[in-house]
């Protein structure tokens, strides 16, 4: 019997068509993994930072950074990070925010403007115990300015959404502790905005709904403008939030009784001299630039910059919300500083 020493000949048309597709194939399968991948970790870096390594390292990069633990007259544990060697800015979170939810980039553009951000996880999130206290936003002031004191004595404050509700209970509770003050998508007055757009606020403040529900309401504002029609980003950055709303419940809970029994604050900001700067979204759908004019209105030495973007500024706009902050912190007047070489 003879074997062929010839090669079965492939039709050459076919061979293309096959190794085409097999390699549109691969690509698809690589494009997905790496897109996957990607929107996983921006999600994550955006609300929890966990993408690039540990979330920690990417607030405090380099030496000195430390945690530790502030207890609190009932019994609350409050977990602080920070490190010195700049600018001290305390920064407070909003509903259901940590210490792992200011993003990569915001913080990081900070400490190149030569700001050392002091942050913490409120009182019920992230290591931080709950105490006995019934919570309020004068309690949740009362932990920012121990933390304020033991982290950044001397330095400014930024809160941001309910954070800015801290913020300003903290300026009013403990003025010595504040040389400038900087609110970021927040308001003075929660009931005049329950009720002008109850269909908003009311899903946030219903305590009676699933925690996720409260996630997915709150995670649609803070998702980006510009990712609203990425399903794929959508979907992994509500996920994200969702999953730690879920493992902090009760913590959550604690904040929605304390926004909604929330006073307003207007008929006290003249009496915060400090210098404030209030920032908000062009297209914040739940605290409108409006809330901004309202608050410089009646604070004695503020002013307004309103950037392109939603509630979820930090995500949206870090590096210019970094730069503003930085600038103003510059500023000469009182109690000002001068910033650091960045890194420093």
């Amino acid at each position: 019997m003879m074997i062929s020493s010839r090669r079965p000949r492939v039709n050459q048309e076919a061979f293309c068509f096959i190794c085409k597709h097999i390699i549109k194939y691969l690509a698809g399968v690589y494009i997905k993994a790496y897109s996957a991948r990607a929107i996983l970790s921006r999600g994550k870096d955006m609300y929890r930072m966990i993408s690039g390594g540990e979330p920690d390292r990417m607030i405090f990069p380099g030496r000195g950074f430390n945690k530790k633990l502030l207890v609190r007259p009932d019994g609350a544990e409050i977990m602080t990070k920070g490190k010195t060697g700049g600018m001290p800015l305390l920064m407070i979170p909003g509903l259901g925010g940590d210490s792992e939810c200011w993003g990569g980039m915001f913080p990081r553009k900070l400490r190149e403007g030569g700001i050392d951000p002091a942050v913490y996880d409120p009182r019920g999130l992230g290591q931080s115990s709950s105490g006995s206290r019934e919570p309020s936003i004068s309690l949740y002031a009362a932990d920012a300015a121990a933390v304020l004191e033991d982290r950044a004595p001397g330095g400014a404050v930024l809160g941001w959404s309910m954070g800015a509700s801290v913020a300003i209970g903290l300026a009013l509770y403990r003025p010595d502790l504040v040389t400038r003050l900087i609110l970021c998508c927040g308001t003075g007055d929660h009931g005049m905005l329950v009720r002008r757009n109850p269909e908003v606020f009311r899903p946030i403040l219903d305590r009676e709904a699933p925690v996720a529900e409260l996630a997915s309401v709150l995670g649609s504002m803070l998702l980006p403008l510009d990712q609203r029609g990425n399903t794929s980003f959508s979907r992994a950055f509500l996920s994200v939030i969702r999953d730690s709303f879920v493992r902090h419940e009760e913590g959550i809970r604690s904040q929605q009784k304390a926004l909604a029994a929330c006073p307003p604050a207007m008929s006290r900001l003249h009496e915060i001299s400090v210098p404030v700067l209030v920032i908000m979204g062009d297209r914040d759908l739940l605290i409108p630039p409006r809330e901004g004019e309202n608050l410089v209105r009646d604070l004695p030495d503020a002013r307004l910059e309103i950037l392109s973007g939603g509630h979820g500024l930090i995500y949206e706009r870090p590096a210019e919300l970094a730069e503003r902050v930085c600038s103003f912190l510059s500023l000469p007047g009182k109690d000002s500083w001068s910033p650091c070489p960045a890194g420093g």
